[in-house]
């Protein structure tokens, strides 16, 4: 993207949150002119504050109609891709967090926040507020990430772990990349397939095979946007049938085909350090 300027910091979350926090990114960004960018469904969840500027979010798999600004924010697993309005000048700082990260950190089932996008204050309360002000009064981004190392801890240190079959369901999901039978994985642990997605879809917030289809898609994004393969390997790596199935579940999930996708970013800014 021309005509603006992108500056980001990042830092890896403390070692005790591996597998919850995946990543701390402060950005600064002056541009030209407002500009869009479509966020994809993925596996991992955004946590945003801004300190100066804000965002505007439209509705899922939208790219026209209503918008809703935002400051600070968090937000479910969401099946579209959500269109977000950049303004000219913002500043502030992105957590992600993985689905059990996000179930700990903010203390909800995450039930609660399928295709939704909230403030942070919604879920968070007064620690929310408190945690924006002092993130953005603190005078580095060193400090920041100490701040928010110290939240977190806190935060997943007091909370209760979903159940072990849960978690192990979760993480054999991500770990295969979305390619697995949910039938077999819910015999494996010994309970029918609708028990297990009733109880993960609470704490998750969304069913088991809707996790894998994201995840699957969300690999096939990374190796398509590397562009280092064709689109049919890409499908064939990702677990799919054949192209047309690709093509398919793209534009049910990103809007656009894998080839209008690439166009489409190429004009979008990045959120790459």
């Amino acid at each position: 993207m021309d005509g603006g300027e992108l500056e980001f910091t990042g830092r890896a979350p403390d070692a005790r949150l591996a597998g919850l926090v995946l990543r701390y990114q402060g950005f600064a960004m002056r541009m030209g002119r407002p500009v869009q960018r479509r966020e994809l469904p993925g596996t991992t969840l955004p946590l945003v504050i801004a300190f100066e500027g804000g965002f505007a979010l439209g509705r899922p798999g939208e790219t026209e109609g209503p918008v809703e600004s935002f400051d600070s924010f968090t937000g479910g697993p969401q099946e579209a891709f959500v269109a977000t309005h950049w303004p000219t000048v913002v500043r502030g700082l992105q957590v992600d967090l993985t689905l059990l990260g996000a179930h700990l950190v903010l203390g909800v089932p995450l039930c609660s926040l399928r295709g939704r996008t909230v403030r942070l204050e919604e879920v968070l309360g007064r620690t929310g507020t408190r945690m924006s002000d002092q993130l953005r009064d603190a005078p580095d981004w060193p400090a920041r990430f100490a701040l928010l190392d110290e939240a977190f801890l806190t935060r997943v240190t007091a909370a209760r772990l979903p159940g072990g079959d849960l978690t192990w369901a979760w993480r054999r999901i991500h770990g295969s990349g979305g390619n697995l039978d949910i039938g077999s994985l819910a015999t494996e642990l010994g309970c029918s397939r609708p028990y297990l997605t009733q109880r993960f879809q609470h704490t998750f917030g969304v069913a088991p095979k809707t996790l894998a289809r994201i995840r699957r898609f969300e690999r096939a994004v990374r190796l398509l946007e590397d562009g280092e393969l064709p689109a049919a390997q890409v499908a064939f790596l990702g677990g799919y049938c054949d192209q047309p199935h690709f093509n398919r579940e793209f534009k049910r999930l990103a809007g656009s085909s894998p080839r209008e996708h690439l166009r489409l970013r190429a004009a979008e800014p990045s959120q790459d350090t």
